[in-house]
């Protein structure tokens, strides 16, 4: 509980940190909550004879150009992006630990192998490498999984492992080049001369200095891939309609940017706010697990 109580009192001092905090925790109970609060049929539900309502007291964000409620649909929505957020960092973070933990203890023809190959991945531009796995192999996934499964499957889930390869390689940098400097630490020169193996090093010993890194580094990166899952959705490879995401919202709220203005700004305020609020979380993370700012 010390611990806890001494987390919190540094990690408050940031105040952009905290309001980032209050932002995440906003959107996490959102998404939690997002079926029960608007149930699905609510989202799709189409009222033409109010379809292009501005805001109002029965549709504070107003309705679409099928007179669908936007706030309902930004609501239900935060459920994609959370999802797409943690599922990306979870997926790009294991394969990037893995892989860094190799490169960097073992060195060798293992270091050779994987960093040529991530070199090779960075050489594609982020969004560019996304777009193709998600373009050339999201459908034929969806086609597999809908076989085998019998049911319709997450259309969300072909950005999600698309973004998760795609990043994947800058955890690998990251995590190599801790494993560098750790392994000619004494804490691993001792576990060597008590005779524990090399796979024991890496999972005991320097994995866990790496977790306060990858903690920061993951926070920042969650709203990297929400911001990246909102670009393919705008651009029609993302989660597919009838299902919402603030992505899709904004592409077909372009349309109508002149004269109704509501239909794109909410879902953009909504990814701006989301955006932040982990870079502000992110940012006060890294200053409280930074060993050189505890005595500051």
């Amino acid at each position: 509980m010390e611990g806890l109580s001494e987390f919190w009192r540094r990690f408050r001092r940031n105040r952009l940190a905290v309001v980032g905090l209050v932002v995440v925790t906003i959107l996490v109970v959102t998404a939690l909550l997002s079926t029960v609060l608007v149930p699905f049929e609510n989202v799709i539900k189409q009222v033409p004879s109010e379809a292009l309502s501005p805001p109002s007291w029965a549709h504070p964000m107003g309705t679409d150009h099928l007179g669908r409620d936007v706030m309902s649909r930004i609501v239900y929505a935060s459920r994609t992006s959370l999802l797409v957020g943690v599922m990306v960092v979870s997926i790009g973070m294991t394969i990037g630990t893995v892989l860094g933990l190799l490169a960097g203890y073992l060195g060798g023809w293992w270091e050779r192998i994987i960093m040529r190959l991530v070199d090779i991945m960075l050489a594609f531009p982020f969004m560019l490498l996304a777009i193709t796995v998600s373009a050339t192999v999201g459908p034929w996934l969806l086609m597999k999984l809908e076989t085998a499964i019998g049911l319709r499957t997450f259309s969300s889930l072909p950005v999600i492992l698309s973004l998760g390869f795609a990043t994947f390689p800058d955890y690998v940098r990251l995590v190599r080049g801790s494993v560098l400097s750790l392994r000619e630490e004494q804490f691993v020169d001792a576990a060597r001369a008590l005779g524990a193996n090399r796979r024991r090093i890496m999972l005991m010993d320097i994995l866990p200095n790496l977790v306060g890194t990858l903690l920061v580094y993951g926070t920042l990166k969650v709203s990297t891939a929400i911001l990246a899952e909102s670009g393919l959705s705008f651009l029609g490879l993302g989660a597919q309609p009838p299902e919402p995401t603030w992505g899709n919202m904004l592409s077909e709220g372009r349309e109508y940017l002149l004269f109704y203005a509501w239909l794109p700004l909410f879902p953009g305020i909504a990814i701006l706010c989301t955006v932040l609020g982990f870079n502000f979380v992110g940012d006060g993370l890294r200053d409280v697990l930074d060993p050189h700012m505890k005595d500051v």
